[in-house]
């Protein structure tokens, strides 16, 4: 059996102070920080800050297996369940993790991901969000199927922007 680790806790993906900027400030802490934990559920991933994790994935013996990650910074170390280096892999910086002939069923990889501060064109959507938090305009909001409406909606320029960081988009 794979030994579990529980992901690093992580600070909200955008301050306050990142959004003086934007119209709708002063913004609240607590805005931010759940538009932004909105914003991470949407895509699937954590977006930033950079971290290193640890993760078990089940690979059915695939030559190709996808990290819950857009933007790969290092892979240290890819194992099989009992603790065996596992060689001969290739990592791309979108999440992707290849080996020619197929990985073992199960493995353990330790790897670094995530932007080392927000993205600079998801800053305005988290202001908007904390804003329309702040003043009662978000009209719905679901977690499993990671949207959230507006009264009045939002910009199509805001759906493009977080797609660009959706895993699976």
């Amino acid at each position: 059996m794979l030994p579990t680790h529980p992901g690093p806790k992580l600070a909200p993906l955008a301050d306050p102070n990142a959004l003086t900027a934007f119209r709708g400030g002063p913004f609240e802490e607590g805005a931010v920080t759940a538009a932004g934990a909105g914003i991470r559920t949407e895509c699937g991933w954590h977006i930033a800050p950079n971290v290193e994790q640890t993760i078990a994935l089940r690979t059915g013996g695939a030559d190709e297996v996808l990290l819950p990650s857009l933007h790969v910074t290092e892979v240290k170390a890819v194992t099989d369940r009992y603790g065996n280096p596992v060689t001969g892999w290739d990592a791309w910086a979108h999440g992707v993790l290849a080996r020619p002939g197929g990985f073992p069923d199960a493995i353990l990889v330790t790897y670094s991901h995530g932007y080392e501060t927000c993205p600079a064109e998801l800053l305005p959507i988290i202001a908007e969000r904390a804003a329309a938090s702040a003043s009662g305009r978000i009209k719905a909001e679901a977690l499993a199927g990671r949207s959230v409406q507006l009264e009045g909606g939002e910009a199509p320029a805001t759906e493009a922007s977080i797609a660009a960081y959706r895993i699976g988009a």
